[in-house]
């Protein structure tokens, strides 16, 4: 015998408010937890005449660059960057290679130390000038 009437049941009625709040902000959630671990992972380290840039969690890349003297250092920190401590540093250096390190830490600290290099550099060149 067929039934005069089947009645389904939507999918829709299983979907509510607070399910569509919590799928929209638990997969936001998720790309800002895999950008922060990819981010920590990534480093600069600076030496006396090399760069070592390296980033990755699952398989690390490396690059290695001769580093050749400052020529200026550049700080920018938004509001937000003043108040959780970090912010963008530009290095113009001499060549083609320049250094922009995006959301650094410390980004004072590291134009000190930046500034430092460049101060020993000039004192260097004055003893051998004169």
């Amino acid at each position: 015998m067929t039934p005069n009437y089947v009645a389904k049941k939507s999918a829709w009625a299983g979907v509510s408010l607070p399910c569509i709040l919590f799928f929209w902000l638990i997969f936001p959630l998720i790309v800002m937890i895999c950008r922060i671990v990819s981010l920590k992972h990534q480093t600069t380290e600076f030496y006396d005449g090399y760069v070592i840039v390296k980033s990755g969690v699952f398989s690390i890349n490396e690059r290695k660059t001769v580093f050749p003297s400052i020529l200026s250092v550049s700080v920018h920190q938004s509001v937000g960057g003043r108040i959780c401590n970090f912010g963008d540093v530009h290095v113009d250096v001499v060549g083609k290679w320049d250094v922009n390190l995006n959301g650094v830490c410390n980004p004072l600290e590291l134009r000190d130390y930046l500034e430092d290099k460049i101060a020993n550099v000039n004192e260097i060149r004055h003893v051998v000038v004169d």
